[in-house]
């Protein structure tokens, strides 16, 4: 569906829809690219209306369905408010009704998930610049599914605990907080809620003083913790056939001796409690080391009829596992055997483990399982006796192919400068993936990248104008990076760009090679570097820039040693745009009018060595806000006009053929209610009118890649489902299809 322009409320400029001018036939159809999983995985859910559906929720890309037991997957975001789904819950008589638990509240289909909507009404008022009520834990009334219940806090960051409990009568048409003032602690973080299988009025609440009970439907609650070395506890869960059988897990203090986490179970449907330790690992990390130093449990799945048969997943580092109990917990073990001769099958993401962050048992036959990791889904079939990844598909000679569970956060795609099949996708968290088949099928890019830790993010890859074999991309690991070479096109690399060199050992997120064949990288916060010996030692080049956080970087194509280079705002200095003649020995400031400070990409158009564009972000400092958008300067960035307001544009691409075409990527920041971006706009008349073309399923979009084999393809790389490729309209003379 082709929408009207949202700046058409701004009033300064023409817009048209585009179901006025385009043809059906040109309607774009987005195509989502990548290699399966990637991401993390938050919410898991076996459903009990079909015996092949299963629903899976992420931190970043919204809600996924698979009606065929993991072996493919659909996106389905039209309608949520947020991409981070923190619990799913479906309703137990209606198989089309699904509710979300999200960072910006709770949403609800009726529709199998195809459509979504948010659920307000008794809410706090929305926040613009914060969660005003993030979902913690939804639990339904099996009794009667038009009552829920939903606790606020974010359980995977232990943040914003409000003692809040809300609740609905009407299928979350009306929601009211329900729990009486002073019954709950203020700060209160909910991460599980249980409703009794007998009783609904009676309902257990796992926070981080222990596990309370109310007897009253949510009005008044009680601790029960006797039993329970400390109170804080993460997940509650009755045995459904036999409630009186209740576990719960403990989370262990970070680096501190005595361990004390793992399972509790109590048989007077949890009021007093007794530790189920044996065969759980149990470490502390040291002082100061991560929290997955030390070893803690989380996600429960009890056997809805056999209350001795229970699953945990170990979630840190070392204790990454299913285990399973068929004792009632008197003793564990591990059901995960990796490696040869093992049990357990990995897909394409072998870097790191199967920590578990979600865990559903099928209602249809308990020996069916699902679990999320930080990046992976696994199912087994006979009780984990075996378990097999379903998240990618794997072929014979170790290329891998997407299944739809699209997860990852793409920062760019590179197209080969010769052959238009050899893609280059720059990913956060799994690095570099290249795939030689237009995208059908992927291989990572990152051996020779040394050392290994600096594998898991790519921000950036050129390519040599004298050379298509040759390439140079940025890789790192946290907030250290280096830069590494490649003279098979990415088969190997050598990592060439170190500190010992004189580069910073910091991100890099701008590559460019100039006129003369060196190579510049921008360096966070830090500046411009040039290197004259294809990457092995670096020199600053920032003379008379007034700091370093430079944003974007634009060489002239033909003359060596012009660039230009688009600055953001340190506090002190708005944004601006500076030139350098001698290849940044020294710069000057030329921009005028530019008032803009979270600068976000800078580009020169192809075909107009004049034309240059500048996407930014709004931002308040100094007492002035700054407006976001897309700003236009016909006289290599002197001056500039404002052609696209806009609280955030990030992506930003120009047709290599024409300068009047320019695509805009409009996201935001996933850290409050309505975060989900505005997806992507298009100009045939370099800003004078935008248009909407259809929309993929994930609004954040990052990046743009125009091919330059074939202008009318785009790449859209996003933050949250991967890449989506597609052609968007072209007006009249311009159009072109694919």
């Amino acid at each position: 569906m082709i929408t009207l322009m949202a700046i058409l409320a701004c009033g300064f400029m023409p817009t048209v829809s585009g179901d006025e001018l385009l043809s059906e036939e040109t309607i774009p159809v987005w195509r989502n690219l990548g290699p399966g999983g990637g991401g993390w995985i938050q919410a898991i859910c076996a459903s009990g209306q079909r015996e092949e559906e299963l629903l899976v929720g992420c931190d970043v890309g919204g809600f996924y369905r698979s009606t065929d037991g993991g072996a493919s997957y659909t996106i389905s975001n039209s309608g949520l408010r947020d991409d981070f789904v923190e619990c799913i819950v479906p309703d137990p008589l209606d198989g089309e009704v699904i509710y979300l638990g999200c960072q910006s509240g709770v949403h609800r289909s009726t529709d199998r998930g195809e459509t979504w909507q948010w659920l307000r009404e008794g809410f706090p008022p929305r926040n613009r610049w914060d969660w005003s009520a993030p979902i913690g834990a939804l639990a339904i009334d099996p009794q009667d599914p038009a009552v829920l219940y939903a606790g606020i806090g974010r359980p995977r960051w232990e943040h914003f605990g409000k003692g809040a409990i809300y609740k609905t009568v009407d299928r979350g048409e009306h929601w009211q907080q329900i729990n009486a003032s002073g019954s709950l602690p203020a700060d209160a973080l909910v991460t599980d809620l249980a409703v009794d299988p007998q009783d609904s009025r009676r309902l257990l609440m796992a926070c981080q003083y222990g596990v309370y009970c109310s007897e009253n439907g949510g009005v008044t609650w009680d601790p029960v913790v006797a039993g329970l070395p400390h109170p804080h506890v993460r997940r509650v869960a009755f045995c459904l056939g036999q409630p009186d059988v209740v576990y719960l897990t403990l989370w262990a203090k970070p680096g501190q001796w005595p361990w004390q986490g793992g399972v509790y179970k109590s048989v007077d449907r949890g009021v007093n409690w007794s530790p189920c330790l044996q065969g759980l690992p149990r470490y502390v990390g040291q002082p100061g080391q991560a929290s997955e130093r030390t070893a803690n449990y989380d996600r429960l799945a009890v056997h809805p009829d056999n209350p001795d048969v229970v699953y945990v997943g170990g979630c840190s580092w070392g204790n990454a596992d299913i285990y399973k109990t068929t004792n009632g917990g008197r003793t564990w073990a591990g059901t995960m055997h990796r490696g040869m001769g093992g049990n357990t099958e990995d897909g394409w993401i072998t870097f790191w483990g199967p920590d578990v962050q979600c865990l559903s048992m099928s209602p249809f036959n308990p020996e069916t399982l699902y679990f999320g990791t930080s990046g992976k889904v696994y199912k087994t079939t006979d009780g984990g006796e075996h378990w097999r990844q379903v998240y990618t598909h794997m072929l014979p000679d170790g290329r891998f192919q997407g299944t739809g569970l699209e997860v990852t956060c793409a920062v760019d795609v590179v197209v080969h400068p010769a052959d238009p099949q050899r893609l280059y996708f720059c990913y956060l968290d799994i690095g570099l993936l290249i795939s030689e088949d237009g995208g059908q099928s992927f291989r990572r890019g990152v051996q020779g990248v040394t050392p290994s830790a600096m594998q898991g993010n790519c921000y950036a890859l050129v390519f040599d104008p004298a050379n298509d074999a040759h390439c140079w991309a940025s890789f790192g690991g946290g907030s250290r990076a280096i830069v590494a070479e490649s003279y098979n096109g990415g088969s190997t690399w050598t990592t060439v760009g170190t500190t010992a060199g004189g580069l910073p050992d910091v991100p890099h997120r701008v590559l460019r090679v100039d006129a003369a064949g060196h190579l510049i990288a921008v360096a966070d916060n830090l500046g411009v570097y040039l290197s004259e010996d294809s990457g092995r030692t670096w020199q600053p080049r920032g003379g008379g820039l007034p700091h370093g956080d430079v944003r974007g970087l634009v060489v002239d194509p033909t003359e060596p040693g012009r660039w230009w280079c688009a600055l953001g705002d340190d506090g002190t200095n708005p944004g601006a745009v500076f030139r350098t003649i001698d290849a940044g020995r020294a710069w000057q400031r030329i921009s005028h009018d530019l008032p803009v400070a979270d600068v976000q990409r800078f580009l020169l158009a192809p075909s107009d060595p004049r034309r240059f564009y500048l996407a930014a972000r709004d931002r308040y400092v100094g007492g002035r806000t700054y407006h976001g958008g897309v700003y236009r300067s016909d006289d290599r960035g002197v001056t500039w006009d404002h052609i696209l307001p806009d609280d955030f544009v990030m992506g930003l691409a120009v047709d290599p053929s024409s300068a009047n075409i320019v695509y805009a990527g409009l996201t935001d920041h996933p850290f409050h209610d309505e975060s989900r971006g505005d997806g992507i706009r298009v100009t045939y008349n370099g800003g004078q009118t935008w248009y909407t073309p259809e929309q993929p399923t994930c609004l954040h979009i990052s990046s743009i890649t125009v091919d330059t084999h074939d202008p009318s393809q785009l790449y859209l790389s996003t933050g949250g489902n991967g890449v989506f490729v597609g052609s968007p309209p072209h007006l009249g003379p311009t159009r072109r299809k694919r």
